[in-house]
């Protein structure tokens, strides 16, 4: 089965017809009964103003669920704090810290505020993607603001307690703040998340959101949480609106009984991870399977890699290059889909690979 295209999906519609998209980072799997029956109801009921701050009740459970604690502010996205934070914290010309390769916003975030990246590559080693502590050490004191992603995006680290503990004594060392995009962090396998925020509660703003994990991107909402002085900071950056009210309903109805759909919709996902892994392997691409997120990171050997797929094999992923400085001849392939568009994905490209190496 290769799903036919819809127009109203940015996924589906962004390339003609006969593509198969594996790129922006949403699901193409139906969202859970429950979220779908608490937006049904809250559209039958009231659509006006909701309180500014955003639901208490949702509140307490971001706090609760999320294993975090301080302020709560709802923002529009996460994408929107990413930019409020540089805002927020900075001043034009001074740099930024953050780990590269990343999601393309972290980094559009800081240049287009006229800021200057301080970029910290991840170390690539035998296990895995790792963190370079010393390289951190010797950046850090050219800023005051770290931008993190963890789970990490694109490359799916899940950072473990030592790595993240080793981060927060820098941060202390050298007085930074950490903004932490904790987005895809319900989506993890064999090892679970752990808050950056738990080593570091004075320092650490968490970014967190539904659309990854619960599939809910057209439903845009955010929140950021942390100490009650780095909240206020940020909120006066953010953009003057109300929080979605059908999108705090959805939200709502996924921390309260979306867990059988996430615990199912995991199992579908690591399943072709896996097969992805498998299929690298065997390729002789550079990967390392994604330990959280529905991303895989593909090293290839061709330049420009992702625009040579798309022509050669069809097949729409996103450019390495997009990521960071020298990254080219990386890709991400977004493999939450149907294992019958997967696998159509995987021969067009082995295909395409074989011609051009």
């Amino acid at each position: 089965m290769v799903l036919p295209p819809r127009k109203d999906s940015l996924k589906w519609s962004a390339y003609p017809e006969g593509v198969l998209p594996l790129w922006v980072a949403d699901m193409d799997f139906p969202v859970a009964e429950p979220i779908r029956k608490a937006i049904r109801e809250r559209a039958e009921g009231f659509l006006g103003y909701p309180p500014r701050e955003g639901d208490p009740e949702l509140k307490a459970l971001l706090l609760e669920r999320g294993g975090l604690e301080g302020e709560v502010a709802f923002m529009p996205g996460v994408v929107v704090g990413l930019y409020a934070a540089v805002a927020a914290f900075t001043a034009p010309g001074q740099g930024v810290l953050s780990q590269v390769p990343v999601y393309p916003p972290f980094l559009a975030a800081i240049r287009e505020q006229k800021r200057t990246l301080l970029a910290n590559p991840l170390r690539e080693t035998e296990e895995g993607w790792r963190l370079d502590l010393s390289g951190l050490e010797r950046l850090a004191y050219a800023s005051r603001l770290l931008l993190f992603c963890h789970p990490q995006n694109p490359t799916g680290r899940v950072f473990t307690e030592e790595e993240l503990l080793a981060l927060a004594q820098i941060a202390k060392k050298h007085d930074l703040i950490v903004v932490s995009d904790e987005l895809h962090a319900p989506l993890t396998y064999e090892r679970p998340h752990v808050p950056l925020a738990r080593f570091l509660p004075e320092r650490t703003l968490t970014l967190v959101g539904p659309g990854k994990a619960y599939n809910l991107a057209g439903l845009p909402i955010g929140a950021a949480v942390g100490p009650k002085p780095l909240v206020e900071a940020l909120k006066r950056h953010l953009p003057h609106t109300f929080p979605n009210v059908l999108a705090m309903a959805a939200w709502k109805a996924a921390l309260l009984e979306g867990e059988d759909w996430l615990r199912e919709t995991r199992e579908r996902l690591k399943a072709n991870r896996d097969r992805v892994a498998a299929w690298a392997k065997e390729a002789g691409l550079g990967h390392f399977p994604p330990e959280g997120t529905y991303l895989a990171w593909l090293k290839t050997g061709i330049p420009k890699a992702a625009a040579y797929l798309l022509q050669e094999a069809r097949v729409a992923l996103n450019p390495g290059e997009n990521f960071g400085e020298g990254y080219d001849r990386y890709v991400r392939l977004n493999f939450a889909t149907y294992p019958e568009v997967l696998e159509e994905a995987l021969r067009r490209l082995g295909e395409a690979l074989g011609r051009g190496g």
